[in-house]
């Protein structure tokens, strides 16, 4: 068994990754769900369809509001676990780059759903996001994974 020491400031990645990153989450959710009503695309249906984005701009609105969302989603629990196993080792690190994500993961969703750029590319606005959730991944992952193995 390896013992796991966690340190004094361990609060700060514990903030981002069970605070910020679940909120944000619950934003995207929130958008996405006053953005239906206006696109007029009713529940079960995930999507307007290129029709309905044709005759309404909010149903565009919408569906990049959708994407947005699922892309957060598909991106969240990793790097949330990033976060939090990285700040075992450097608890500042982990939780300036995963709060620097959060940031970007804004920016993302602003450019996506409100920057009225077309295609959805306003969201590159954000995509720094990626550089940062690797280095979260390589700190996790290298950096107490290796650790951890070689004890």
């Amino acid at each position: 068994m390896v013992p796991i020491t966690v340190p004094d400031n361990y609060w700060l990645p514990l903030a981002v990754g069970l605070g910020a990153m679940p909120l944000l989450a619950t934003v995207h959710g929130t958008i996405v769900g006053r953005l239906r009503k206006p696109a007029k695309v009713p529940y079960p249906h995930c999507y307007a369809t290129p029709e309905q984005c044709k005759n309404n701009p909010k149903a565009e609105q919408f569906n990049c509001a959708q994407r947005a969302h699922a892309n957060y989603l598909e991106n969240f629990p990793q790097t949330m676990l990033y976060t939090l196993v990285a700040g075992l080792r450097w608890p500042v690190a982990s939780a300036v780059l995963g709060g620097a994500w959060v940031i970007c993961r804004i920016l993302f969703l602003q450019g996506y759903v409100y920057s009225g750029i077309p295609e959805g590319k306003g969201r590159y606005r954000g995509g720094l996001f990626w550089l940062l959730q690797g280095g979260l991944w390589a700190m996790a992952a290298f950096g107490v994974g290796l650790s951890l193995t070689n004890s």
